[in-house]
């Protein structure tokens, strides 16, 4: 048998089991599935909160700026208890950009990634007025310049730097090595930097780096934070002067067996990097803030045996948490109702409806007896779960709840198939 409650406690704090009933705060979860009549994510918003206060706790008596990476979740009801604890976003697209501002972010607040950025998307940065746009390259660096002119203003930039640091994490998310697609090349920064200085459409305000997801030491940012340290002095010495340190994001979670540097340490190991100088630090944590604090519930459709395997499927599938197909990712997943202490637990493969075989969350995972009807958890879903989900197989897009105590209500409503339909029409000559 599996120790569920101090399952949760490792893994998803803010879910706990009461009279046997899995909780979100004081909100049951059958509640929200009953609502939902099919999968749905949940998402506790208090402890959403917690997590970004305990970023600015950490930070305290540095100059800081906390941008929450709006790609993990985004929820609008995620971003606006965000946004009033005074948080700022961290944005990839247009659409993000559209989304944030839309919730009431304030465009000072909002600093403009991506690798991949079009000239309409630099051209709305600079329209709304971001607080900094972090370039990727040097062709991206002479096009923001050239928007830049054409609208007769500066844009506030900071280069993303790669450091070539190993996060030490898996291959699909790491994105500091100098092998990754993402930064300029850390031999050609300073470079880059004098030719921003002298060009009519830039403003060099910081400098950035973002070496992956999901880090689970501190010393790789300790090594990207001493490289990004080393190339400051040599600008400054230079006679660049920047104001912005920005360190990204990453900082992993605990989905199985990890164990995640503490905010503080993180913290620390950055203090430490920016000890001597006046700057205002930047980060942008992600995962950390919300994954912990959202599930994904999905309904049992039934059990069958596959040869000797016991097999549960569910109604949620890979187009609501693509994760364990496309990165081979853990979940915990756990009843929503407490099993009886004598019941039998079995290995089981646990997987989706979808017609892939890849449509699968587990390998032979030790399970409670299911039966059509009950309902499971998949713990630590709150980023890059719905944020990622998609159609496939004519399926509509998950729905989102978010709780806050006894209060719950959908961020994003249930949707039908008229939904799916929608929006699609044929030529008239077909």
């Amino acid at each position: 048998m599996i120790d569920l409650e101090a399952t949760l406690v490792g893994i998803a704090p803010a879910f706990a089991y009461r009279d046997g009933r899995l909780h979100a705060d004081a909100t049951p979860l059958d509640a929200i599935a009953d609502a939902a009549n099919g999968p749905v994510y949940a998402y506790a918003l208090n402890a959403i909160a917690e997590a970004y206060q305990d970023f600015a706790d950490a930070f305290a008596g540095q100059p800081t700026r906390i941008c929450y990476a709006l790609k993990a979740n985004d929820s609008v009801g995620v971003l606006k208890t965000l946004l009033a604890k005074g948080a700022g976003v961290d944005v990839v697209s247009g659409g993000e950009l559209a989304l944030a501002l839309s919730a009431g972010a304030s465009a000072d607040k909002i600093v403009f990634s991506g690798v991949g950025k079009t000239n309409q998307e630099l051209a709305d940065a600079l329209d709304a007025a971001v607080m900094q746009i972090n370039v990727e390259s040097e062709a991206e660096l002479e096009r923001l310049n050239q928007v830049a002119v054409s609208k007769g203003v500066q844009a506030p930039i900071a280069l993303r730097v790669n450091p070539d640091v190993d996060a030490g994490t898996l291959d699909a998310i790491s994105t500091g090595r100098a092998t990754d697609k993402f930064g300029v090349n850390y031999g050609d920064a300073e470079r880059l930097y004098q030719e921003a200085a002298r060009a009519p459409g830039l403003k060099p305000m910081g400098i950035a780096m973002h070496i992956g997801s999901q880090i689970g030491d501190v010393a790789h940012s300790a090594a990207a934070c001493a490289k990004l340290r080393t190339l400051w002095d040599r600008l400054a010495a230079d006679g660049v002067t920047l104001r912005r340190f920005d360190v990204g994001g990453g900082l992993g979670i605990r989905y199985k067996d990890e164990t995640p540097p503490s905010i503080q340490a993180y913290a620390d190991t950055i203090r430490a990097a920016v000890v001597d100088i006046d700057c205002e630090v930047m980060l942008e944590p992600g995962r950390r803030i919300v994954g912990p604090a959202g599930v994904l519930i999905a309904n049992v459709i039934g059990e069958k045996m596959a040869g000797d395997h016991r097999v549960i499927i569910l109604d949620a599938a890979m187009n609501d948490l693509i994760r364990p197909a496309l990165y081979k990712a853990w979940h915990e997943v756990v009843p929503l109702r407490l099993p009886d202490a004598d019941a039998e637990w079995t290995a089981a493969d646990i997987v989706g409806p979808i017609c892939e075989s890849t449509d699968k969350f587990a390998d032979s995972r030790m399970m409670p007896p299911l039966a059509a009807g009950d309902r499971v958890a998949f713990l630590a879903a709150g980023a890059y779960g719905a944020v990622m989900a998609s159609e496939y197989n004519g399926r509509p897009r998950t729905p989102e709840a978010v709780v806050q105590g006894q209060n719950w209500d959908f961020a994003r409503k249930p949707r039908t198939y008229q939904d799916l339909i929608r929006g699609q029409s044929a030529p008239d000559w077909i």
